[in-house]
Parts: structure tokens; C-alpha cells; sequence
């Protein structure tokens, strides 16, 4: 396969007939696009459709600024959110790569506070460990008597889930350690929304700074590091034993990988993901802090809990999990590295043994033991979902294929059996838009 640096300025399409893929896709594509904008589920999208590293779609739809109807276009910058969460995993394999740690190391053997981390569980029955699938409350926030009331008798009918208080429980030790390997594939019960979280005194900080006046809450947050944040939590405790289930952990968990590549590698961790990812894959509009003569080009989200919102100017936490600004030519030159097992621009960024074992499922059932996900369809490898079956799984991409999404609804995928990698950009979550897209791309290959 040939590496291509993508120039938006002259971009050249390859025909998809030429590519083995239907003519008719870019079409359907259009029109999908086009629907979900007019129905009013997204405002704009920009998506980048490569085969055998060749783009044989790159469009943008929509508006990337409503009120002041700014068109989208094609180097429009996106907020990733989670969409973060796979550079990590790259970084953490070139870690994994250098001898720097190995993923079943002890998470203690670089953080020592974490050594005897305990798990939380409820106080009855004391003869059995029982964690909650969830619990949605923090230390200071619970409801009143009457609201705490009607949640509990909604917990009595929703087994392992509790809302608005926080059960009584009690500690337990780890029956194992937490390894590397649990923080990577989200199982080690670390920030996922379970009773270990919502009982920690740290939740209930991170979630309103020092508690104290707004001024001091906003110090707090803009000093926290990656560093002080896995500090904070080492205390604990988990939300249940380490790789018992797979639960997400949407921020938290991969930062303490991101750390440790702080402290075995010398470098910050923004620093060795510029250099080592970034820099030559030529990724050269993806950051945390944006540079001020580029923030007109993030896209101002319209709608729903963040209506017109664009990330903080500056942030000093270089999240693995959270706050990448990115562009679809950008994570379509990301996404192509990894088809190419670790190679693109003449530069090697991974081993193809790296890439496979990123790419490989890790978790065994645990994955598809979520609700959401039908039993033995996906796999889960380092922080990315993987195929397992095509005719189970809900995207519709080839055995194998893996990638992750945003909250904002973000998307990538590299397909390594078709020789496919798709980037979905928008800023509007919804399940139905890249199910579409995945099955659009996925029949226009022509068997």
C-alpha cells in the first residue's frame, strides 16, 4: 500500500469503481448525510472514506456554526471527547514497544499508592461481594426524602443500579491486582459510574472543584494534571473486582496509563504523543490547547447540553481519555497508519505485532456481556471495540475491524479485511447516522 498526505487544498478523489467499491456510494452517502441534516439529528458533518489508503470520499455537509451559518467544511476541527481514547492506546503500544512496561505489569509498580486499593460493596448480604452495575450519586448531592424514596423503590425493580443515593456499603481488598492490561480494556472498575466512585470523596471534588467559592473551583480544575488526577484517585476505591466485568471509563482510567508513560518515559504526555504520533504522521490539527489563529476552525456545537460550545482556550490536562481537537484528514491519516500495521509517510510508528495486539480482542466475554452489545459480536482489544461477527455486530464493517467513537459522535474505524478506513465527524451523538454510514460503505465493496 502507497502513503498519501492528504493536501484539502487539492484534494484528489480516486474513483471508487477503480477501487472496488460501487459506484453509487458517494451518492448514498450524500443523500444521508443531507437527510439527518434536514431532519435536524446532526448540523453538519464532514466524512472521509479511504481504501488501500487511497480517499475515495471526502465530503463536508452542513453548517459548522448555525447561528452565524458558517458552512462546514472539509478541515473543519471537531471536539474527539473519547474519540481520544485510541491515541492513547497507540501510545501506550510504543510505550509497550520501548520496554517501558508491559501490559500485565502492576499498576503499583509505577504509582505505589495504588497497592492496596480495595473494592467497594454493598454492606448485605456480608456472607457475598456484591458491586452495583451503577450508582448515580456523590457525597453531598444526595436527593431529598421524598425523591430518595422514589429512587430507591425504582432500585428495588432495577436490579444493580441505584439513583440519587448511595447504598451502604462497605470495603473489601482486590482479590488481585490492578494491571495495566485491566486499565486498557476497561476492566478494572476504576471511575465507572459504579459504587467505589460514587462513595469516593474525590468524585464528589472532581465533580465540584474545592467546594469552595467559584474562583477556587476554577483554580482546582485548570491546575488539575493528568499527574494530580491519578493522585487523587489512587485511594480508591474500585467499583468492583479487577477483571470481573467490562464497564467504561470515560475519563479516569486510560489517564493513569497516560501517566505512567509520564514516568517511564521522561517526557510530558502531550509531548511524546506529538513527537511519537502527531509529528509524523503529519497530523497537523490535532491538539489540546488549539492555537488561537486556528479556533475560528472548531466547529460551534448546536443543540443539547453543550449548544454553542467550544473547548477552553488552554487546559494543562493532556488527557488520554478526553480533549483531543482533531479533523478528519488528520485521524484518516491516523486511522491508515493502522491499516498499514504501523507504517504510513515512510515513518513506523508501531510494529505489526503492536497493532495486532491493539486490535485484538482482550477481553474475552466480558465485552459482549454489556447490554449493549449482542453476545460473541464484539470484542474488545486496547481501547478499541473489535468485530468478532459481522452478521451480529450493530456497525456493519468487516471480522476484525476496530476503532472507537465520541460522546459528540465522533467516529473511526479501520477495516483491515476490506482495506477500509472511515472517519465520521459531527457533533451530535446519535446511534442511528453511523450505523448508516458503516452499512452504505460496507455493501458498496463489490465481492
Amino acid at each position: 500500500m502507497s502513503s498519501f498526505p492528504l493536501n484539502i487544498e487539492n484534494l484528489s478523489l480516486t474513483d471508487a469503481q477503480t477501487s472496488g467499491l460501487k459506484e453509487s456510494m458517494s451518492a448514498e452517502l450524500d443523500t444521508a448525510v443531507n437527510r439527518y441534516i434536514d431532519d435536524g439529528k446532526i448540523q453538519g458533518a464532514v466524512i472521509a472514506v479511504s481504501r488501500k489508503n487511497k480517499p475515495v470520499y471526502f465530503s463536508a455537509h452542513g453548517l459548522a456554526d448555525v447561528p452565524n451559518k458558517i458552512p462546514m467544511v472539509k478541515d473543519s476541527m471537531f471536539q474527539m471527547w473519547s474519540s481520544t481514547k485510541p491515541v492513547l492506546g497507540v501510545a501506550a503500544m510504543i510505550a509497550i514497544e520501548k520496554g517501558l512496561f508491559k501490559p500485565e505489569d502492576e499498576v503499583s509498580k509505577y504509582l505505589p499508592k495504588f497497592k492496596d486499593i480495595e473494592v467497594a460493596v454493598l454492606h448485605d448480604p456480608k456472607d457475598k461481594d456484591i458491586s452495583p452495575l451503577g450508582v448515580y450519586a456523590e457525597i453531598g448531592r444526595e436527593t431529598g426524602f421524598f425523591t430518595n424514596l422514589y429512587w430507591r423503590i425504582w432500585s428495588w425493580f432495577h436490579d444493580g443500579y441505584y439513583i440519587g443515593y448511595i447504598p451502604e456499603h462497605r470495603l473489601v481488598k482486590a482479590d488481585k491486582p490492578l494491571t495495566i492490561h485491566h486499565l486498557l480494556t476497561h476492566t478494572a472498575g476504576l471511575g465507572t459510574n459504579g459504587l467505589g466512585q460514587a462513595s469516593a470523596p474525590w468524585n464528589a471534588k472532581l465533580s465540584s472543584g474545592k467546594g469552595g467559592g467559584k474562583q477556587e473551583e476554577n483554580a482546582f480544575l485548570f491546575n488539575l494534571t493528568i499527574g494530580s488526577l491519578t493522585d487523587l484517585i489512587s485511594v480508591g476505591p474500585l467499583d468492583f473486582q479487577p477483571g470481573s466485568r467490562f464497564a467504561y471509563s470515560g475519563f479516569m482510567g486510560l489517564d493513569v496509563v497516560a501517566h505512567i508513560i509520564e514516568i517511564t518515559s521522561g517526557e510530558s504526555f502531550d509531548e511524546f504523543v506529538q513527537t511519537k504520533i502527531f509529528d509524523p504522521l503529519d497530523m497537523r490539527d490535532t491538539y489540546w490547547n488549539v492555537p488561537s489563529e486556528k479556533f475560528d476552525r472548531i466547529v460551534s456545537i448546536s443543540g443539547g447540553g453543550k449548544d454553542g460550545s467550544k473547548p477552553a482556550r488552554e487546559t494543562k490536562f493532556f488527557s488520554g481519555s478526553v480533549g483531543l481537537i482533531s479533523t478528519a484528514r488528520d485521524y484518516l491519516h491516523f486511522e491508515n497508519m493502522l491499516l498499514n500495521k504501523g507504517e504510513f509517510l515512510g515513518n513506523r510508528i508501531l510494529s505489526e505485532a503492536s497493532v495486532k495486539l491493539m486490535s485484538t480482542n482482550q477481553s474475552g466475554d466480558l465485552f459482549s456481556q454489556t447490554e449493549k452489545v449482542i453476545k460473541g459480536s464484539e470484542g474488545f482489544g486496547y481501547t478499541v471495540s473489535v468485530t468478532l461477527d459481522p452478521e451480529k455486530a450493530s456497525l456493519q464493517r468487516g471480522k476484525g475491524s476496530f476503532g472507537w467513537a465520541g460522546a459528540a459522535g465522533t467516529m473511526s474505524w479501520t477495516d483491515p479485511d476490506n482495506g477500509i478506513n472511515v472517519v465520521i465527524m459531527v457533533q451530535q451523538p446519535t446511534k442511528e447516522f453511523p450505523e448508516d454510514i458503516a452499512r452504505i460503505v460496507y455493501n458498496a465493496i463489490i465481492k
